[in-house]
């Protein structure tokens, strides 16, 4: 049930001599544990060497695709090498046959493609803004909207191959996570929310399976390591009940945003940034003191300058 673990469909070939087999195989065994463990130069190795073997492995590319696409931060254009691996991929199959790893990392690289589109339109918008002359604004803010376009075409295309895994039951809590992000940014609140909810429902199924596991086992490294995959599920709840949190600020819906602030703050009460934002929701309830009490709490924690806009905002609430 880890993240990352790969379940992918080891392909024959018949073309291969029975040497060449063992090495492939040994590099199908290995490049997905080194992958998992993060070592991603290592699987990277042994995915080349796999390669050289067959080219058209499917497994060996779906792994590089992934090792591309999670190194893609330092890179950018790791990332469309690996987005064009993961298209490949995909066209050898139709939606439904597709292993669910190369249909989950496919998917994430159409949204991190919608993601730096978006990103490419703030800053055009940004020149726009600042254009000399209506000329110049215009150019820049027609550039800016054909970004907006693309990113939209790419994170629906995202969306449409997570939906696969939706509709055949796999990998649900990653979906539906990645899900709620592409539909926030394309203003879809209505599967924003049934995304959320069912995340939410999904993570607490799987963190009941791990606290279990953890109370069954004699096995001391196996209990370290689910006791860091729940530290890594919290991580994930906390980032999603923060989302959702806001989400449901921006709509008004400040007592059902408090159900999510508070269990933030209960799952978390060491970030800072929580009590602001928890703060700021038991200020459209009028619940004052309370308010004030979480503004305190932010300000005596924050690390951020006395200048930032959130310090300005709980300063002033709390002289109110």
């Amino acid at each position: 049930m880890r993240q990352y673990a790969f379940l992918l469909f080891l392909c024959g070939c018949t073309t291969l001599s029975s040497e060449q087999m063992d090495r492939l195989e040994i590099c199908q065994r290995n490049a997905p544990l080194y992958f998992d463990g993060n070592k991603l130069g290592q699987a990277l190795i042994q995915v080349e060497r796999g390669l050289e073997i067959d080219p058209d492995d499917y497994k060996l590319n779906v792994i590089k695709g992934a090792v591309l696409l999670r190194a893609s931060d330092r890179d950018p254009k790791m990332l469309d090498q690996a987005t064009e691996i993961l298209e490949r991929v995909y066209d050898w199959r139709s939606p439904m046959r597709h292993e669910p790893y190369e249909l989950l990392y496919y998917g994430l690289a159409r949204q991190k493609q919608g993601l730096r589109k978006i990103g490419e339109a703030i800053r055009l918008e940004d020149r726009a803004a600042r254009a000399p002359d209506k000329q110049r604004h215009d150019e820049f803010a027609n550039k800016a909207a054909a970004q907006r376009a693309l990113a939209t075409t790419e994170l629906r295309k995202a969306d449409e191959l997570l939906s696969h895994l939706i509709e055949r039951g796999e990998l649900l809590r990653m979906v539906h996570n990645h899900r709620l992000q592409i539909a926030r940014q394309l203003g879809d609140d209505e599967t924003f929310e049934i995304s959320a909810k069912a995340f939410l429902e999904k993570m607490k199924e799987e963190r009941a399976v791990v606290e279990a596991d953890v109370k069954r086992t004699i096995i001391p490294d196996y209990e370290v390591q689910q006791y860091r995959y729940l530290v890594d599920l919290k991580a994930e709840e906390l980032d999603v009940r923060a989302l959702y949190a806001d989400w449901l600020f921006n709509r008004k819906s400040f007592e059902k945003a408090l159900e999510q602030m508070d269990l933030v703050v209960k799952l978390d009460p060491t970030r800072s940034d929580n009590y602001y934002n928890r703060g700021r929701v038991r200020l459209e309830l009028k619940d004052f003191d309370n308010a004030k009490s979480d503004f305190r709490r932010f300000l005596a924690t924050s690390q951020l300058p006395a200048s930032s806009s959130k310090k300005t905002f709980a300063t002033k609430a709390l002289t109110q």
